[in-house]
């Protein structure tokens, strides 16, 4: 009896289906790795922007001065057959601290004149614009309304008068001046100015060679600052860009799953 029931139990054994069916899973968002790397192209962009804007600032102070940190311009003709030759206003508007306007900040303007063919001698100043339109009232000048430099021209505008201007050095409102050929060096201060180039007696007929510079000392810094965000940004663009890469690859590669079939 033991023999037939261990028969009976064997042939009541289970059998299970050995047929696997494959089939593909849920597809992933690609919404994340899309984004970040949409993103990371913009921040590339962008960083690629501020450093080469930071660099071309830095080269600029690097090569563009000359030995005391001046942009120059070449040596060119400031001519005009009445008795001066003035600017139009400069208005310089900086609304600062006085620690600012005690410093350097807004620059340095250097003019360096040389008497032309004529030999006489010259007299550079600036001066508030108030005053050298009292300086110049009913004294016939011509005023330089645009400058351009490539290739160098002067707009010009004839100022009517018949009288005769005092000796430009004896005058004490200018707020830097030359009138013995040394260069003339200004510190940028803000308000209304005007440049005006005479013979120093007074006399018609002006001819001056002059190289004009300006010191800006912040265009180091402003390359710098530009080139350090810049750095770090294209950091974090680079960054973006690999983890959505490599997301939209892992996208990409579906696995499939097997099911055991029915």
């Amino acid at each position: 009896m033991a023999g037939g029931g261990g028969a009976g139990h064997s042939g009541r054994m289970t059998t299970y289906a050995t047929n696997i069916t494959p089939f593909a899973a849920p597809a992933r968002n690609r919404t994340g790795p899309l984004a970040a790397t949409v993103t990371g192209a913009i921040a590339a962009f962008f960083a690629v922007v501020l450093i080469a804007g930071g660099a071309a600032l830095l080269w600029v102070s690097s090569h563009k001065t000359d030995a005391a940190g001046y942009y120059t311009t070449a040596t060119h003709e400031y001519s005009t057959p009445t008795r001066a030759l003035a600017s139009d206003s400069i208005d310089v508007n900086a609304d600062a601290p006085d620690w600012v306007l005690s410093s350097d900040t807004l620059g340095r303007v250097r003019i360096d004149p040389r008497p032309a063919a004529s030999g006489k001698p010259v007299f550079v100043g600036i001066a508030r614009t108030r005053d050298v339109g009292a300086y110049l009232d009913q004294v016939q000048h011509d005023e330089v309304t645009d400058v351009d430099v490539n290739p160098f021209t002067l707009d010009k505008t004839r100022r009517a008068g018949e009288g005769r201007p005092a000796v430009p050095a004896a005058q004490s409102f200018w707020a830097a001046s030359s009138s013995d050929g040394r260069p003339l060096d200004w510190k940028v201060r803000s308000g209304e100015w005007s440049v005006v180039m005479m013979n120093a007696d007074g006399s018609p007929g002006v001819h001056v060679d002059a190289a004009v510079g300006a010191k800006v000392p912040f265009v180091r810094e402003l390359g710098w600052w530009l080139m350090i965000p810049g750095i770090a940004l294209g950091t974090l663009a680079l960054v973006l860009v690999l983890l959505g890469v490599r997301g939209l690859a892992r996208v990409g590669a579906t696995p499939l799953v097997a099911t055991p079939a029915g």
